[in-house]
Parts: structure tokens; sequence; C-alpha cells
């Protein structure tokens, strides 16, 4: 999926939550209902100014609009799948750790399994 239409899916979800229409938010943010269709179909690019308005006008921070949080900008790994957070990272590895455990090992205490960041955002 392109990131426009991610974005308009995440406005939709958004503008939907808040029990707004598409002609109210339209109206609030300063922008025609027909723009306002062609953003949450993912049939254009909003600029930054547009981000803003939209933004102010559900009472949201720009990059919460842009689908993304603050612990979006550290991601965790385990083995080929990554996770938002360490809590459902950590739940993925224990299931696979003691599936590898019942299968390939009879200590009981089985390996130290440790998490570490993939990447953080400066």
């Amino acid at each position: 999926m392109r990131a426009i239409q991610r974005f308009g899916k995440q406005l939709h979800r958004l503008r939907t939550s808040r029990g707004l229409t598409q002609e109210q938010l339209a109206v609030t943010a300063g922008l025609s209902c027909t723009f306002l269709t062609r953003l949450e179909l993912g049939q254009h690019d909003p600029s930054l100014s547009t981000l803003v308005r939209v933004a102010k006008a559900l009472r949201v921070s720009v990059m919460e609009l842009l689908g993304e949080s603050v612990s979006a900008s550290r991601w965790w790994q385990v083995g080929e799948a990554r996770f938002a957070t360490r809590e459902a990272a950590e739940d993925h590895a224990r299931t696979v750790g003691e599936m590898f455990i019942a299968r390939y090992q009879n200590r009981p205490g089985g390996p130290e399994r440790r998490l570490l960041p993939v990447r953080e955002s400066k």
C-alpha cells in the first residue's frame, strides 16, 4: 500500500472516530468536500499547509494524522518480524522461543532472550 493511501485511510479513520462528515471536516479545515474526498481515497498528495489545516481541524498532531506515533520511531525485531512495541515483540519472542526450546533443547531454563532496538530516530 502506498503512503498516500495509508494517509487516506488514517484521515478517514480519524474523521469517522470523531463523528464528522466529510463536509463538516472540509468546512472546518477550509477545504472543498471534493478535495477532502480525494485525500481520503489516496488520489491527491496534500501540501504541508493542508496537512496542518486538517490536523488542526481534527485536533491531532500532524504526526498522528500521518499515522505515526512516538513509539513508531523505534522498532523491535524478532527474527524477520518487526514490532512497534516491546511488549508485542516479547510476546512473539516468548511463543517462538518456547517452541524452539520444546523442539531443540531439554534444559529447564532455556536460552536467555534479549531484544535489541533495530532503529531509533534522532
